[in-house]
């Protein structure tokens, strides 16, 4: 497969909402292992509906069908109400898949009561015949361990850190690099801290003698492979154009030094409030761009149900009766987006295949539309004589030319 193209990284970023992050805080009894919120609906549908996808896509070609999952800050696995947490979920995936494909799990978790949680799950899955490896300990401890076992095999793995994860050199050097001999299936999809770089960039202005300073600072230059965005969070307007500016520059780095694409997933508290955190895909292959994008459409839909408030006794209507009708005002609004994007690319090249203009086909809706989408786009500009395509086949594989 080719590797994306310029315009496909600097364009695919797409704006989500959510709740503060938090799935993995130290203490077992954080309210957040109580019950699920709306950003863990949001991150664990991104990562349910791409994980399978990808796994059959490379699994195809692995020996056994065996893929590889990490996650290298797993969490209890369920939450205390007995929702799935993203271990359990991968650990479901794993079992609908089981009969063409062997995803092979190591979850690592460094809090011991919530690794005992996650080893109990973990212990019903093997029972169950399934692949699975509970780890205790920090990520990096693990890493060597889990990478050597994933030899010959593709690799996903999911970093979910409550604050910093693992260092750039790690994720770059240790993860990516181990893995280029045999061009070896690789992909990471990583939780970079908004309010993490805020909270700590912060400390560049501040006046205060706070104490561990410069520790702190080399956390955030360890993680982000220097001290580049020292500079860029001081030549930025506010907290918020910081944040864009320091994430789209690790993801761009990261994505340089391992030929990488990166596909950014922002989340908010609420849509009016600024980044809470970054969820940041890195593949080597332009197809795993567009199946994240599907993934992050799809994600978003349950993102925008889970957030319809509760039906109080009073109200007349349920917030749930309108869902509908306001998801097909959404589809008619991207579709009509879609369609321009299409003529301004058509008047651009005369003719040119989808595949190879993913962040100008969904400019404007990326992250919110998907390939339907882009179908019934180019099938209206069919039926008024503006296209030779008629919308019919694999739509990345499209070619859309002026109709003669």
């Amino acid at each position: 497969m080719e590797e994306p193209d310029e315009a496909v990284l600097n364009n695919a970023v797409l704006d989500l909402s959510g709740e503060t992050a938090g799935e993995h805080a130290t203490d077992v009894a954080s309210p957040f292992f109580v019950s699920k919120k709306a950003a863990a609906v949001l991150k664990h549908a991104l990562l349910d509906k791409y994980v399978v996808p990808f796994a059959s896509k490379v699994g195809k070609w692995a020996p056994d069908g065996r893929v590889v999952y990490l996650d290298g800050y797993a969490g209890p696995g369920r939450y205390d109400d007995g929702t799935s947490g993203s271990p359990a979920l991968i650990l479901e995936s794993a079992a609908a898949m089981s009969d063409f494909r062997k995803l092979d799990c190591y979850f690592i978790e460094k809090n011991r009561k919530n690794y005992q949680s996650l080893s109990a799950l973990v212990t019903e899955a093997r029972e169950q015949g399934l692949l699975a490896h509970a780890l205790q300990g920090r990520a990096e401890r693990h890493l060597d361990h889990v990478l050597e076992a994933a030899q010959g095999s593709p690799l996903f793995a999911f970093l979910d850190p409550f604050g910093l994860g693992i260092t750039f050199e790690a994720l770059t050097q240790k993860i990516f690099g181990s893995r280029r001999a045999g061009g070896q299936p690789t992909e990471i999809l990583l939780n970079f801290n908004a309010n993490a770089v805020r909270r700590i960039g912060g400390l560049l202005t501040s006046k205060k003698d706070t104490p561990g300073k410069p520790a702190t600072l080399k956390a955030l230059d360890d993680a982000c492979g220097g001290d580049w965005w020292q500079q860029e969070f001081l030549d930025s307007a506010n907290n918020s154009e910081a944040v864009d500016r320091i994430t789209r520059g690790f993801a761009r780095r990261v994505g340089q030094f391992v030929g990488a694409g990166a596909y950014t997933v922002e989340v908010r508290n609420r849509a009016n409030l600024q980044v809470a955190y970054n969820m940041v895909l890195f593949t080597r292959h332009r197809d795993g761009l567009w199946l994240f994008g599907e993934a992050a459409s799809h994600a978003q839909v349950e993102w925008r149900r889970a957030c319809l408030p509760p039906d109080a006794a009073d109200m007349l209507f349920s917030p749930a009766d309108t869902f509908d009708e306001e998801e097909e005002v959404r589809r008619l609004g991207w579709i009509k987006a879609i369609r321009s994007n299409l003529e301004n690319l058509l008047h651009k090249h005369g003719s040119f295949v989808v595949g190879d203009h993913q962040g100008e086909v969904l400019a404007g809706v990326i992250g919110e539309a998907r390939e339907m989408h882009v179908r019934a786009a180019i099938k209206e500009l069919y039926k008024e004589g503006k296209t030779n395509c008629t919308g019919v086949g694999d739509v990345r594989k499209l070619r859309v030319s002026r109709a003669r």
